[in-house]
């Protein structure tokens, strides 16, 4: 009597076993490869550093005076480098940070001028940039910010070298290149005042999908720092989006068009848009206006996503992987039955 749980006990095991073991690599032969991850970045091969500190500048003068500095630059690798120096414009970027511009220079970057725009290090050696500021005499405000860009050159040539590409295939590539800029701001005497204000608030569409775009204009004589942002978009009652993030530096004078992304897409009609803007030593900018995605702005967010392409299979089940999971269900099939047809068993009972 003892033989027949036994054998259903065998049974049951082995088949088991090769059940799991078909349907564990059906799972794993289904599930999406891990994404290839990007190489780290290298570590860069230089310092860019206030003589005397190393964070940023503040120069106190009057207009029509001339500011003198340096800086100092310093190769932190074992091997030679090159360092190109560019006075620098300090802007708002999109993401509510500092952004370096040293292209057709505009603002305070045109007061500054290096002694030096290119240096060659040996390894492990540094090296004393004199530069000065030249205040026009007309100069008005409190405060005034410029930045000196320092790169590595053999990075600047590595970009900007033509690549080989293969005939049959059309793309591009991206280079990384690393890049450190030092902060000066140029003290005028006058009041420190800082003023926040809204332009407009909209909906915007482009290619990466639709977002929504605050306007933004600082004012004043003093940079504003750490405003907090916090709004909620809603339909009817239904709330559509909700947004809290943190703006780092925002400079007088120039304007700032803050983009937050919209999750999914937006469908037509109107939007009610409802938050503050809280900077830090300045007064909170209210927001409560509707906005309008339009037929237009639908077909243009419909012209300007195209479709993501994939690889070829690329979101596709392998055919064999349906063979494997099939394989598993008729072995599953085969040892419900085996189970079924052995309970029915009954023991017999010896001969007496």
């Amino acid at each position: 009597m003892a033989m027949v749980p036994t054998m259903i006990t065998a049974r049951l095991h082995v088949g088991t076993m090769v059940m799991l073991a078909s349907l564990a690599l059906a799972a794993t032969a289904a599930a999406p490869a891990p994404a290839a991850t990007r190489p780290a970045a290298k570590a860069p091969a230089f310092a860019l550093l206030a003589a005397g500190d190393s964070g940023s500048r503040v120069m106190r003068a009057s207009p029509g005076r001339t500011l003198r500095g340096a800086v100092i630059v310093r190769n932190v690798s074992s091997r030679r480098v090159t360092v190109r120096l560019q006075p620098a414009d300090i802007r708002n970027a999109a993401n509510g940070n500092a952004d370096y511009i040293t292209t057709r220079l505009a603002q305070a970057g045109r007061w500054l001028k290096l002694s030096a725009t290119t240096v060659r290090l040996s390894p492990k050696s540094s090296r004393l940039v004199a530069f000065t500021v030249r205040v026009p005499a007309n100069a008005r405000g409190a405060s005034h910010y410029a930045g000196i860009v320092a790169v590595d050159a053999s990075e600047l040539a590595t970009a900007k070298a033509p690549r080989k590409r293969s005939t049959k295939r059309t793309g591009f590539s991206f280079s990384r290149i690393n890049r450190q800029a030092l902060p000066i701001t140029i003290r005028l005497p006058g009041p420190l005042k800082r003023k926040l204000t809204l332009r407009n608030v909209k909906l915007d569409v482009q290619p990466a999908g639709a977002g929504l775009m605050l306007g933004l204009q600082p004012r004043g004589s003093v940079l504003m720092q750490d405003a907090k942002v916090r709004l909620r978009v809603s339909r009817g009652t239904r709330t559509i989006l909700k947004h809290a993030s943190t703006l780092g530096q925002l400079f007088p004078g120039s304007k700032l068009d803050y983009r937050i992304a919209w999750k999914g897409q937006p469908t037509e009609g109107s939007y009610r848009v409802k938050g503050v803007i809280r900077p830090r030593a300045a007064k909170p900018v209210y927001i409560d206006q509707s906005v309008k995605f339009t037929p237009a702005k639908a077909k243009e967010l419909k012209r300007e996503t195209p479709p993501v392409a994939t690889a070829p299979g690329a979101g596709t089940t392998p055919p064999w992987v349906w063979i494997a999971l099939a394989g598993g269900a008729a072995l599953l099939l085969a040892l419900l039955f085996v189970i079924w047809k052995l309970a029915r068993r009954r023991p017999v009972a010896p001969a007496v």
